[in-house]
Protein backbone atom coordinates (compact mmCIF):
# COMPACT_ATOMS: atom_id res chain seq x y z
CA UNK A 1 0.00 0.00 0.00
CA UNK A 2 1.25 3.77 -0.30
CA UNK A 3 3.05 5.20 2.39
CA UNK A 4 -0.20 8.55 1.55
CA UNK A 5 -2.52 5.80 2.39
CA UNK A 6 -1.36 4.29 5.21
CA UNK A 7 -0.50 7.49 7.04
CA UNK A 8 -3.97 9.01 6.23
CA UNK A 9 -5.58 5.86 7.72
CA UNK A 10 -3.18 6.04 10.99
CA UNK A 11 -4.62 9.31 11.22
CA UNK A 12 -8.50 8.68 10.56
CA UNK A 13 -7.63 5.52 13.18
CA UNK A 14 -6.62 8.08 16.01
CA UNK A 15 -9.38 10.17 15.01
CA UNK A 16 -11.44 7.54 15.47
CA UNK A 17 -9.97 6.50 18.44
CA UNK A 18 -10.55 10.27 20.06
CA UNK A 19 -14.55 9.01 20.29
CA UNK A 20 -13.88 5.83 22.31
CA UNK A 21 -13.47 5.34 26.10
CA UNK A 22 -10.80 6.56 27.08
CA UNK A 23 -11.17 6.25 31.14
CA UNK A 24 -13.59 3.92 32.99
CA UNK A 25 -14.98 4.67 36.36
CA UNK A 26 -17.67 3.16 38.91
CA UNK A 27 -20.50 4.81 40.77
CA UNK A 28 -21.92 2.63 43.06
CA UNK A 29 -23.64 -0.08 40.81
CA UNK A 30 -23.08 2.00 37.72
CA UNK A 31 -19.38 1.73 35.25
CA UNK A 32 -19.48 5.44 33.38
CA UNK A 33 -16.75 5.92 30.37
CA UNK A 34 -15.14 9.22 29.46
CA UNK A 35 -13.98 9.71 26.25
CA UNK A 36 -11.25 12.09 24.45
CA UNK A 37 -14.00 14.96 24.62
CA UNK A 38 -14.94 14.41 28.08
CA UNK A 39 -11.06 14.96 28.97
CA UNK A 40 -10.68 18.93 28.34
CA UNK A 41 -8.19 20.92 26.02
CA UNK A 42 -5.33 18.83 25.95
CA UNK A 43 -7.14 16.11 24.97
CA UNK A 44 -8.04 18.22 21.68
CA UNK A 45 -4.34 18.60 20.67
CA UNK A 46 -4.65 14.29 20.21
CA UNK A 47 -7.59 15.12 17.94
CA UNK A 48 -5.64 17.68 15.90
CA UNK A 49 -2.33 15.90 15.49
CA UNK A 50 -3.86 12.95 14.59
CA UNK A 51 -5.35 15.30 11.65
CA UNK A 52 -2.52 16.71 11.34
CA UNK A 53 -0.66 13.40 10.89
CA UNK A 54 -3.36 12.41 7.93
CA UNK A 55 -2.68 15.72 6.17
CA UNK A 56 1.01 15.34 6.53
CA UNK A 57 0.65 11.94 4.92
CA UNK A 58 0.53 13.40 1.31
CA UNK A 59 3.68 15.64 1.72
CA UNK A 60 6.98 14.13 0.58
CA UNK A 61 8.78 15.54 4.29
CA UNK A 62 8.33 13.11 6.75
CA UNK A 63 9.91 15.56 9.29
CA UNK A 64 6.66 17.02 10.56
CA UNK A 65 5.29 13.77 10.49
CA UNK A 66 7.76 12.42 12.90
CA UNK A 67 7.39 15.19 15.54
CA UNK A 68 3.44 15.23 14.80
CA UNK A 69 3.37 11.31 15.81
CA UNK A 70 5.85 11.92 18.96
CA UNK A 71 3.64 14.77 20.69
CA UNK A 72 0.71 12.01 19.96
CA UNK A 73 2.34 9.85 21.41
CA UNK A 74 3.71 11.63 24.68
CA UNK A 75 0.45 13.34 25.39
CA UNK A 76 -1.39 9.47 25.28
CA UNK A 77 1.21 8.04 27.58
CA UNK A 78 0.55 10.66 29.88
CA UNK A 79 -2.87 10.20 29.68
CA UNK A 80 -2.57 6.76 29.82
CA UNK A 81 -0.20 7.13 33.09
CA UNK A 82 -2.72 9.49 35.16
CA UNK A 83 -5.32 7.41 34.78
CA UNK A 84 -3.80 4.00 35.80
CA UNK A 85 -5.48 0.68 36.00
CA UNK A 86 -8.85 2.76 34.90
CA UNK A 87 -7.56 3.00 31.08
CA UNK A 88 -9.93 1.89 29.14
CA UNK A 89 -9.23 0.62 25.39
CA UNK A 90 -9.32 3.36 23.57
CA UNK A 91 -6.42 5.43 25.12
CA UNK A 92 -4.49 2.20 25.01
CA UNK A 93 -5.21 2.05 21.11
CA UNK A 94 -4.65 5.56 20.53
CA UNK A 95 -0.89 5.49 22.46
CA UNK A 96 -0.36 1.83 20.70
CA UNK A 97 -1.71 3.67 17.10
CA UNK A 98 0.88 6.56 17.71
CA UNK A 99 4.10 4.79 18.51
CA UNK A 100 3.00 2.59 15.20
CA UNK A 101 2.74 6.34 13.32
CA UNK A 102 5.92 7.09 14.70
CA UNK A 103 7.82 4.41 13.38
CA UNK A 104 6.21 4.43 10.17
CA UNK A 105 6.97 8.28 9.91
CA UNK A 106 10.67 7.65 11.02
CA UNK A 107 11.03 4.55 8.27
CA UNK A 108 9.99 6.28 5.82
CA UNK A 109 12.36 9.18 6.87
CA UNK A 110 15.01 6.59 6.91
CA UNK A 111 13.60 5.52 3.27
CA UNK A 112 14.20 9.46 2.28
CA UNK A 113 18.17 9.75 3.56
CA UNK A 114 19.31 6.73 1.65
CA UNK A 115 17.79 7.41 -1.50
CA UNK A 116 19.25 10.65 -1.45
CA UNK A 117 22.12 9.47 -0.16
CA UNK A 118 22.68 7.03 -3.18
CA UNK A 119 21.49 9.87 -5.40
CA UNK A 120 23.89 11.57 -4.35
CA UNK A 121 26.96 9.12 -4.83
CA UNK A 122 25.50 8.17 -8.54
CA UNK A 123 26.32 12.10 -9.27
CA UNK A 124 29.59 12.39 -7.26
Amino acid sequence: MDKRVVGTLLGIGGMWLWFMPWRQFSIEAFDFYQTGSHMGGVAYMLLMSSLAYAVLAWLPQPVPRIIVALVAMLLAGLFWLSFGESAAWGLVGLCLLSGVSLVEAIQEHLAFKRAAQSKASRDG
